[in-house]
């Protein structure tokens, strides 16, 4: 299956990138996901998505526009042709 993931914000700034795309075998959930973008980016994702396990707070993680904490949360599932956009914690005023 095919999944896209687009960065945002400083993600995008960061590392130089608008997003990745996979080719994936099977179902995957965010958790999984996050756990492939640390594989390609040492760590990053997780490092600033997560505080504890859970999604950190200020951090946006959407499926197909749709913020996964009104899904499942880390548990949401993944399916073919799903666009997940990244949006790290941020502040400001």
């Amino acid at each position: 299956m095919s999944v896209k993931v687009k960065f945002y914000s400083l993600f995008k700034i960061n590392l130089k990138s608008s997003g990745k795309e996979y080719q994936i075998d099977g179902e995957i959930t965010v958790t999984d996901l996050i756990s492939m973008l640390d594989d390609d980016y040492d760590g990053y994702f997780s490092h600033k998505l997560l505080d504890a396990g859970e999604i950190a707070p200020g951090s946006i993680i959407l499926i197909n526009g749709e913020n996964v904490i009104h899904i499942d949360g880390l548990d949401s599932k993944i399916k073919d042709g799903d666009t997940i956009t990244l949006f790290p914690p941020s502040a400001g005023g």
